[in-house]
């Protein structure tokens, strides 16, 4: 089916998510080659005001970011920066974590660091200016100083590692992570600091973050998240102030599904600007545990299957927000979502996904 074919089905897929109240607002791209080949953006950026969404609303990316930060490991391994067999330990020497750690355990989600929930690792925009990253990282380290396994033995999903390569990319390019990313990744994508940033620098298309307030995370919520992160519940949900992840490089992205595509387009390419070809086989590569098992995980992506075609993805859940993006090499497309929901469990993101995607296959 041509893609000019399927606007409508999608469109009423979308209206059904919004009118059963899945989620408030989204976002939704599909990317070529050549660039965007369907965009959608629906319902409103604040239940309580109802504004719309535009293409220029601004949702928090939450774990997508990870896929980014992977390919600026990745793009240092191609400057020759840094290997990816370089023990953790040579860069970082205050991690409590032994010196068998290398960075491709990192990428791959086979380091053995633990993966606490993150709930809590939240600060207010308005406090930004007090926050202190790696004091808060030190504090983290230090309540999460052992590992669940040995690194490389078998897979385990973590932030903290994400996190961990962040901290990687300052101390071997000099720069913050934040002005490593702007000025090697976003600017060399044409990306601009009003579509795609780790922080923004008015409300005026900022989108907020809801909670399903008679859910069971919607119930705990104000045990598991301070109270302070909230405003006033409206129709059913709760709502969040203006919020930063305490740790940019495992979920800290702001920005729109069309910055995301950009993104997304550069790895559709024959070449990409952020690495060369060899890198960029690297990044796709399956990967295995220590037993010699396929892994979930390649360098940075998620691998999986839609009606039996190959996929590389990365959901991201959070506070008031989830998203997923996708590349599907044998149809040459990519996609990207972003809702202003709460979404911590992949299984529901990965069907709103399909629901989404399987027009375009």
């Amino acid at each position: 089916m041509k893609i000019s074919e399927v606007p409508k089905r999608v469109e009423d897929t979308v209206s059904d998510l919004i009118k059963v109240k899945t989620i408030p607002g989204i976002q939704y791209v599909v990317v070529s080659p050549e660039g965007i080949q369907f965009e959608c953006c629906k319902g409103v950026i604040d239940i309580s005001a109802c504004n719309p969404v535009t293409p220029d609303s601004l949702f928090m990316a939450s774990s997508v970011t990870k896929t980014l930060t992977a390919a600026a490991i990745l793009q240092l391994k191609y400057k020759g920066k840094l290997k990816l067999d370089t023990r953790l330990s040579s860069i970082l020497m205050s991690h409590p974590y032994g010196n068998e750690i290398k960075i491709s355990h990192l990428l791959n989600h086979t380091s053995g660091i633990p993966n606490p929930m993150p709930l809590k690792w939240l600060h207010l925009v308005e406090n930004h200016s007090e926050y202190s990253e790696g004091f808060f990282l030190d504090l983290v380290l230090k309540k999460y100083s052992k590992l669940n396994f040995s690194p490389g033995s078998k897979y385990g999903y973590s932030n903290l590692a994400y996190w961990l390569l962040g901290s990687v990319i300052e101390r071997v390019s000099g720069l913050t992570y934040e002005d490593y990313m702007r000025t090697n990744i976003f600017d060399a994508l044409c990306i601009y600091k009003d579509e795609l940033n780790f922080t923004f620098q008015n409300n005026k298309h900022l989108t907020c973050g809801h909670l399903k307030k008679w859910t069971m995370l919607g119930l705990l919520s104000p045990l598991l998240m301070d109270k302070e992160m909230f405003v006033e519940s409206a129709l059913g949900r709760r709502r969040f102030k203006p919020i930063y992840m305490n740790g940019p490089a495992y979920g800290g992205l702001i920005g729109t599904a069309r910055a995301f595509s950009k993104f997304l387009q550069d790895q559709l390419q024959p070449k990409s600007v952020l690495f060369d070809s060899d890198t960029k086989a690297q990044f796709y590569c399956n990967q295995t545990d220590g037993r010699g098992r396929l892994i979930e995980t390649t360098l940075g992506w998620h691998r999986g299957e839609l009606n039996g075609i190959e996929y590389f993805g990365k959901p991201g859940g959070g506070p008031g927000f989830q998203s997923n993006m996708r590349l599907y090499p044998s149809r040459n497309i990519g996609t990207i979502w972003l809702a202003n929901e709460t979404g911590v469990s992949e299984g529901p993101i990965h069907k709103l996904t399909d629901q989404l995607d399987r027009h375009f296959l």
